[in-house]
């Protein structure tokens, strides 16, 4: 019997936020207990395997799923933080459009995560733009980190289990 290739569904942020992540020096991904989403199963996944097929979405992924927020497919939880929204499905669909629109994905395409990578990293001035409502410094700090992430997750050789 052939075995089917696991197509992991992900928003746009939350691979960015991944490989942001790795940038920092994370190489492994902790349950959140508190919230119940599986972002560190999938984080794990992608950095694991950078062959892992990727199908991107505007609606809950993959990692939103479990989470206790996670409503008829939308997140129902709060944000304070950012002036002009109080929900964090409406700013986490902007941040997605904002993402395939400047990289000019397909949302019906699937993306390899090596690929999606060498995506975002090609144009790393879009990060300024994607995430236009933060402060400038913590924008530059997603940055340096996202840029230390994706060079190492390319550079990372394939490991033999």
């Amino acid at each position: 019997m052939e075995k089917k290739e696991e197509i992991i569904k992900i928003k746009p942020h939350h691979f960015f936020d991944i490989i942001k992540l790795y940038g920092s020096g994370l190489d492994k991904f902790i349950p959140d207990e508190k919230m119940d989403h599986d972002f560190y199963r999938i984080g794990t996944i992608i950095l694991n395997n950078k062959d892992v097929m990727l199908s991107l979405t505007l609606d809950a992924d993959d990692i939103c799923t479990p989470c206790k927020y996670c409503q008829n497919n939308m997140c129902s939880d709060k944000l304070e933080s950012i002036p002009g929204y109080d929900k964090k499905d409406a700013y986490n669909k902007e941040l997605d459009k904002r993402i395939i629109e400047f990289y000019n994905l397909d949302i019906n395409k699937k993306y390899s995560a090596i690929e999606l990578c060498r995506t975002y990293l090609s144009e790393p001035e879009f990060i300024n733009k994607v995430w236009q409502e933060e402060n400038e410094e913590k924008v530059k700090r997603r940055n340096q980190l996202f840029l230390s992430g994706a060079k190492r997750y390319v550079l990372k050789k394939k490991e033999i289990i």
